[in-house]
């Protein structure tokens, strides 16, 4: 126990990675076990078409925006699955503040993703990387002292993290080794849980800390070849339980309390995974009966590469359509005409605009809901 620990003083004593934790603890081996169990569905479900992990993860980048909202949700950045959806084809119209947030969230993500399947490892400069797209205006590592995690209301200081470029230079050195190195199966996701604690702990940069961190965990997933696509909706069940989450990450560094925090995460990584994979079958059974009707009723238009993009896209406009599909737009309309006839898709006047967005309802039903 740190019985020395003084909130309101700069916390440069922070120990280096690995901390002393029993990963062979009973309770952190069965939970670890449980996760792996459900986190290997998911990866099933992931993995079950023939494509390129880097064309799986621009098909499944869509599902990177309800993980933004409920990450962006954490920091009290609060909007919706569909307004996120729409700004993504409407980037031409002001965007309000919270879009253009969580925008940016879902672009880190998928930047990270894309590093990790060509290079198989973040670094530091990644990190660096990916909070500059989370917060453009604010960028880099710490260089300033004064920064203090204070209760909103009470303004009562409870976390003063480390100070010093060179300090959070070496933590950082100290993370990427241990982010990187492969981990014994047993221990993936306690230490991914420690991983998460102690780049909070460090704290480098001046905002966006909190976002870098979760997006870190799937990304983490991928490293250890535990996902092929960093599609894990931990942060949602970090919202649900935003309290605990606060209070376990404070009980490590109060109480040393790391058996906590660790089953707290490993749990996280349990219940998301199972709910991501039942989210990723009603997604399958959707496709599967939408390629069957247009196999059936319009063999001419059917093709595989258009049923894709009808599920890699939440709202796409004509254009998009013409572009992906290869084709005129006179035949693009014939083709949207005939997949509105049978509720394929929907569409919507683009605000202010004399232009449309189509909607694939069989998609977005499911995914609006996350």
């Amino acid at each position: 126990m740190n019985k020395v620990f003084n909130p309101e003083l700069p916390n440069n004593n922070l120990a280096v990675l690995p901390p002393d934790v029993d990963f062979r603890d009973s309770d952190i081996l069965i939970a670890s076990m449980k996760a792996s169990r459900s986190v290997s569905q998911l990866r099933t479900r992931l993995t079950l078409s023939k494509r390129t992990i880097a064309n799986a993860i621009d098909l499944f980048s869509p599902l990177f925006v309800p993980e933004a909202v409920a990450s962006s949700g954490v920091e009290n950045i609060i909007t919706t699955n569909d307004s996120v959806y729409i700004a993504k084809i409407e980037k031409i119209r002001n965007l309000e503040p919270v879009e253009k947030e969580t925008l940016r969230y879902t672009d880190a993500l998928e930047h990270g993703a894309h590093i990790v399947n060509n290079r198989g490892f973040l670094a530091t400069n990644d990190y660096i990387k990916l909070q500059k797209m989370l917060e453009p205006a604010q960028n880099g590592i710490r260089n300033y002292p004064g920064t203090t995690l204070k209760n909103p209301v009470t303004k009562k200081v409870y976390y003063t993290p480390p100070v010093g470029e060179k300090k959070i230079r070496d933590l950082l050195s100290n993370y990427e080794k241990y982010y990187n190195e492969k981990a014994p199966t047993h221990e993936v996701y306690a230490r991914m849980a420690i991983l998460h604690y102690q780049f909070e702990a460090i704290h480098p940069f001046g905002d966006g800390n909190g976002r870098t961190g979760r997006i870190l965990m799937p990304l983490y997933l991928m490293v250890q070849q535990e996902l092929p696509v960093p599609v894990l909706f931990i942060s949602q069940y970090i919202l649900n339980n935003r309290d605990s989450y606060y209070e376990l990450l404070r009980g490590v560094t109060n109480n040393g309390d790391w058996k906590s925090w660790i089953l707290f995460i490993i749990e996280a990584t349990e219940k998301q995974a199972d709910y991501t994979t039942s989210v990723l079958q009603k997604i399958q059974d959707n496709l599967s009966k939408t390629k069957a009707l247009i196999k059936e009723k319009y063999p001419s238009i059917y093709s595989s590469e258009l049923v894709d993009f009808l599920f890699s896209r939440a709202y796409f406009t004509e254009k998009d359509f013409e572009k992906e599909i290869g084709v005129s737009q006179v035949t693009a309309r014939k083709y949207l005409v005939a997949l509105e006839a049978e509720h394929i898709l929907d569409k919507k006047r683009q605000p202010k605009r004399n232009r449309y967005l189509y909607v694939n309802k069989k998609y977005t039903d499911v995914i609006l809901n996350i």
